[in-house]
């Protein structure tokens, strides 16, 4: 009766079955996941309606507003308030990323900085563009919110007779997911730091993505999907500049 080695048959049998995944390159993976999440993000908003279900819990019906559209807090501070300081830390980070260009950062190094200068200038340049072109209305403006437009969804063709609508994706969650620039020029030279600025960035945009929509400016569908957007553009930076994409064995 031939012997076998029980210990490395039952190892060969737990084959984790999605090893191919782990043998992709980092950036192949990143690919991956955005195809996987552009497929789910759309299929979820396009067939289901969820974002008008979700809209509604900030809607007063009764007196046919959003409470929270002009308070003080939602419009004066999460708004304008956050805009502007977001515009100075920007131009506080990009010159760092002229530090870091002129080579006079260790931690950062030239293509790195420009990555993150790029990045941030980019997501929060792209995100008016895209406004433009997909002319998409705010929940606000909707029939069934008081406003005058019906809603669509992302692939209907926008009604010609209608007022161009300039609330696809939520430019307010995009000056918080910029930060995810930072994450993949800090990756491979300050691992530790590089979660930091992921952390940073998911928060920021999904609370200012949060407090525009209970004020009817945006549906969750917008939030979620300038979030894709920040990290494509950052993906695809990261290739384009031939950045590393390998972590360090330690976080400095």
């Amino acid at each position: 009766m031939p012997q076998y080695d029980m210990p490395e048959m039952a190892h060969t049998r737990l084959k984790p079955p999605l090893n191919w995944l782990a043998k992709l390159s980092w950036p192949r993976r990143q690919w991956l996941l955005l195809l996987v999440s552009a497929l789910f993000l759309f299929l979820t908003f396009e067939y289901s309606p969820l974002d008008m279900v979700l809209e509604r819990l900030f809607f007063d019906p009764i007196n046919n507003v959003f409470p929270a559209r002009r308070t003080w807090f939602f419009e004066n501070f999460m708004h304008d308030g956050i805009r502007r300081a977001t515009i100075l830390a920007v131009c506080a980070a990009s010159v760092i990323c002229f530090f870091g260009i002129a080579g006079k950062l260790h931690w950062l190094p030239r293509r790195n900085s420009w990555l993150a200068l790029l990045g941030m200038l980019i997501i929060a340049g792209m995100t008016p563009l895209l406004k433009i072109i997909t002319n998409r209305h705010c929940p606000w403006s909707l029939v069934e919110f008081g406003g005058f437009a019906p809603y669509d969804t992302l692939s209907s063709p926008a009604p010609a007779s209608l007022k161009a609508g300039r609330c696809f994706p939520s430019g307010h969650a995009s000056s918080g997911y910029l930060w995810l620039a930072w994450f993949f020029a800090l990756r491979p030279v300050r691992r530790r730091s590089a979660r930091l600025a992921l952390a940073a960035g998911l928060f920021l945009g999904g609370l200012f993505g949060l407090s525009r929509m209970a004020q009817g400016a945006h549906f969750l569908s917008h939030v979620l999907w300038s979030l894709w957007f920040a990290w494509a553009i950052s993906l695809t930076l990261t290739l384009l500049l031939k950045v590393e994409t390998k972590c360090p064995r330690r976080p400095p």
